[in-house]
């Protein structure tokens, strides 16, 4: 029976602790698509930290716009990545008025 070349890379990943780079890094392709190029023009995807998404914003309108569309956001990327178990979005505004770390939820 073949293995698909995906599945040998997903055990490979997980086996080494990469994985979850690899969900950091499709989570960050597809971030636009997801929340949309203006927002994301102004917030991006920093880590994952267990089930939790930690996402930079440059200014508080864009941290505010995370944090309201949090469930939505978290059930498009579920869609994507299931196995990333994301529940959680946290927002950090990075930009002018850093400083302002604010859990969603």
């Amino acid at each position: 029976m073949l293995t698909a070349f995906r599945d040998v890379l997903r055990r490979t990943a997980r086996t080494l602790g990469l994985e979850p780079a690899l969900h950091l890094a499709g989570v960050r392709a597809a971030w636009p698509d997801v929340v949309g190029p203006a927002l994301a023009a102004a917030a991006s995807p920093r880590a994952l930290r267990g089930h939790r998404l930690l996402v930079d914003a440059e200014h508080p309108l864009a941290a505010q716009e995370i944090r309201l569309r949090e469930e939505e956001i978290l059930e498009r990327l579920r869609e994507r990545f299931p196995d990333a178990g994301l529940r959680q979005i946290r927002v950090a505004v990075r930009g002018r008025g850093a400083g302002d770390e604010r859990g969603g939820g």
